[in-house]
């Protein structure tokens, strides 16, 4: 009977306590100031805004962290984060990395700026066939970007910066002659940057670095669970391209729809 009796007072107890929800499931990824993609304002911009409802449909909340291009990468390689955005993927790092389906198509340009002929500043880049051809000029680049094996192995002259808003400062001022850059980040840093009147004087050459580059969210092999963490990704994203939300978020944030 005092067995049946403390049972009683058990079920009574657990029907008045407070339910308890179990937390959703937090993921942390890395990216770094990366305009129009990732701005200043970062819970207010394009990257940030997706993986919210990307999140939302894995029924996970991410953990936005701003570091160093070199530290997101080392980051996801030491299981801190579960990954980085937006990378491209290619062969080096696919041996160590895997990747989710593509967030974004972008392509990449070489820009340049026409100095005024009172410069003397003789011939500037106009056209290329193979990166070879462009051993002449000094290139503006960022340690750790997808292209610098590509740039190394073609024998360029590569000037390392911080940031794609110093090299195209470095441009302006005749420091380098030409800066590698996803077109629609070229042009939003150099409007961002310039006036009018200077932004007139950039223009890339014709052939593109890289057409319909997909950039995609970087992970590390070793973390745990992590092809079924990426099947949620993908399906969430999927969702998400369907649904019209990802059109909505490109018109928001000024990009433009690549497939």
């Amino acid at each position: 009977m005092i067995a049946v009796y403390r049972l009683f007072l058990i079920l009574v107890a657990m029907m008045f306590a407070p339910a308890v929800v179990a937390a959703p499931q937090s993921l942390v990824i890395v990216t770094n100031i990366y305009p129009p993609y990732v701005t200043e304002d970062v819970e207010n911009s394009f990257l940030p805004a997706l993986l919210t409802e990307i999140g939302t449909g894995m029924g996970v909340t991410f953990e936005l962290k701003i570091l160093p291009w070199k530290r997101c990468e080392q980051s996801v390689n030491d299981l801190d984060a579960w990954g980085a955005i937006p990378y491209t993927s290619n062969a080096e790092r696919a041996k160590i990395f895997l990747f989710s389906d593509p967030i974004y198509v972008a392509d990449s340009h070489f820009f340049a700026y026409r100095h005024p002929r009172e410069d003397n500043r003789g011939p500037q880049p106009e056209s290329y066939d193979a990166l070879s051809d462009l051993q002449q000029w000094r290139i503006g680049g960022i340690q750790g970007y997808y292209y610098q094996p590509l740039f190394e192995q073609a024998g360029l002259n590569i000037d390392f910066a911080h940031s794609e808003n110093q090299n195209f400062q470095r441009l302006r001022l005749g420091r380098i002659d030409l800066v590698p850059a996803a077109t629609t980040v070229g042009w939003h840093s150099i409007k961002e940057l310039f006036p009018p009147e200077i932004v007139a004087n950039f223009y890339t050459l014709p052939k593109p670095l890289v057409e319909d580059a997909a950039l995609h969210l970087m992970t590390s092999k070793n973390y745990p669970d992590n092809q079924a963490l990426l099947a949620r990704f993908n399906a969430a994203l999927n969702e998400v391209q369907k649904n019209g939300t990802f059109a909505q978020l490109v018109d928001q944030y000024g990009l433009v729809m690549r497939y």
